[in-house]
């Protein structure tokens, strides 16, 4: 019983009271939320008193205050959720060399070898419990496990401010009443599926034939089944702090509907995120697009780049097509790009194409010289100039991987 899984609880909402000066509290009925008054009216977070009615992350603020009235609406704080979440990691990694962000609130903890510096996991678990909340006025729910699902469903068992510990002898008085959509990893469409087929327990998943299952659904039939039975032998690898993916997207004032205006918005999220990339001394190597539709249908594409770069034509002109060839005159909602394989190292180029990357690169460090001085609206390209100004509404620092 060596894993433990540390799961900030309400992360955006608890930032939001602990930065208050006591004018919150964890009992205040907090909405953290994208302006309601724009498309960007979204629910990010909650405090327990509003999620107790039935609120939920991406609902609707209209539908969260049918829900809770009097709820105290409070936008979202970006660069503050890194910070809170760079000190409750460097918690974490205090009591083990072996730890993997999941995510920005929470982390896996590899526990083996630890026990004679801090004692058993379950007092580790405790003690990091009682750290987050003196240092950070956070809370977490923290999952003691044999392996990496048994830690995460006990961390998902009780919330918040709880330590569950969940083993080979409590998995199935634990875990088997619940809900067959409560296991990691079960979406809404195969939890339907499910459901149809009479599974409506974790405990029914479990008891089902394997084969049958994997008949029905492929490799993941085996996978659910397996973990239905709590039995995962994933490895706890302890991944390089240098940063995954960059990524930033943005729900549109108002629709875009043909190429231009794709490609407006398109050049707009590229130019911030390409931005982003070189404060952080980062080139990428994949890009990546994604679009949603006023239908609310998702789709994404991504090229591996010919060279790593974080110069914004380069990125651009390879993300352009992907977006031209996933659009089809479809009228656009969201539209967001993705930067990942980052890398530090030096540029490799070509003789032909090492003065066009020179221009480039020049006009990037122009543009951000007077942004960093004046703010990023400060300087626009032409062709985004009739596309309206919009706000990030999606922040991904660390990518799951």
């Amino acid at each position: 019983m060596s894993i433990l899984h540390v799961d900030l609880n309400s992360f955006y909402a608890s930032c939001a009271v602990a930065d208050s000066g006591g004018k919150y509290t964890a009992e205040t009925p907090l909405i953290v939320c994208g302006d309601p008054k724009k498309r960007h009216g979204i629910v990010l977070a909650a405090t327990y008193p509003v999620k107790r009615r039935g609120v939920r992350a991406g609902m609707p603020v209209w539908q969260a205050l049918s829900l809770y009235p009097n709820a105290v609406l409070v936008p979202p704080e970006y660069a503050r959720y890194t910070e809170y979440s760079e000190a409750f990691m460097q918690i974490i990694r205090s009591y083990s060399p072996v730890t993997m962000r999941y995510g920005i609130d929470e982390s896996y903890v590899d526990y083996n070898g630890c026990e004679h510096l801090f004692g058993a996991p379950e007092t580790a678990a405790h003690a990091i419990r009682e750290r987050v909340k003196q240092e950070l006025s956070l809370t977490v729910s923290v999952g003691v496990g044999d392996n990496m699902i048994m830690a995460k469903m006990g961390s998902d068992y009780k919330k918040p401010d709880a330590v569950t510990v969940v083993n080979a002898e409590n998995w199935e008085r634990l875990m088997w009443p619940l809900p067959v959509e409560s296991l990691m990893y079960i979406g809404r469409s195969s939890a339907r599926r499910l459901r149809a087929m009479g599974v409506q327990t974790i405990g029914d998943l479990a008891r089902q034939d394997e084969a049958a299952l994997r008949a029905l659904f492929g490799v993941n039939g085996h996978a659910m089944w397996e973990r239905a039975n709590g039995r995962d032998d994933t490895r706890l690898i302890s991944e390089p702090e240098q940063q995954k993916s960059v990524s930033h997207s943005t729900t549109l004032e108002r629709d875009a509907c043909g190429d231009a205006a794709v490609c407006a918005a398109l050049l707009r999220q590229t130019e911030q995120t390409a931005y982003r990339l070189r404060h952080a001394g980062l080139r990428a190597c994949v890009a990546g697009v994604h679009l949603r539709y006023t239908d609310l249908q998702y789709e994404s594409a991504q090229k591996t780049l010919p060279r790593a770069t974080d110069v914004t034509d380069e990125l651009y002109g390879v993300l352009r097509p992907l977006a031209l060839a996933l659009h089809r005159g479809r009228a656009v909602r969201q539209i967001g790009v993705s930067f990942g394989r980052l890398t530090r190292e030096a540029e490799q180029l070509s003789l032909f194409d090492a003065a066009r990357h020179v221009r480039m690169r020049a006009l990037d460090e122009a543009t951000d010289t007077l942004r960093d001085k004046f703010g990023f609206d400060i300087v626009r390209r032409m062709s985004t100039l009739g596309f309206a100004h919009t706000e990030k509404d999606d922040f991904t620092p660390f990518a799951r991987h």
